[in-house]
């Protein structure tokens, strides 16, 4: 266990007129929601808000929430669909592991930040 903090200490709240956008996805929106960017990392921050699994040949999207710093609350913020980072831990091998941010994303790969805590902590696998 890292006794650094390796992700952005960056959080916001689900707005009440956001909710609407959040349900009937992959899964129960958190309202409180961190920046899983690696922290000191630069530009906007990121955290996924929800999964949409799709179907019928149409393809998961994943709908990520972002804001600039000091627009946690405010009509700067947006939610949107990103596509995902597509490079993969230990490619063609049965350990391996998406990046599990959005393409282009600052700073490390997800998969760089250690292995999840928790169930909770994992995002679906329809979505990587």
């Amino acid at each position: 266990m890292s006794v650094y903090q390796v992700s952005c200490p960056g959080r916001t709240l689900i707005l009440d007129e956001e909710q609407p956008l959040l349900e009937g996805g992959g899964f129960e929106p958190e309202p409180a929601l961190w920046c899983v960017l690696e922290s000191g990392h630069a530009g906007l921050h990121h955290t996924l808000a929800q999964g949409l699994q799709g179907g019928e040949g149409v393809p998961p999207v994943s709908l990520w929430l972002r804001w600039a710093e000091g627009a946690e609350f405010d009509s700067r913020r947006e939610i949107l669909p990103l596509s995902p980072c597509p490079v993969r831990f230990l490619a063609g091998t049965l350990q391996e592991d998406a990046c599990g941010l959005p393409e282009a994303h600052a700073g490390r790969h997800g998969f760089e930040f250690g292995p999840p805590i928790s169930e909770a902590d994992t995002t679906p696998y329809w979505l990587l």
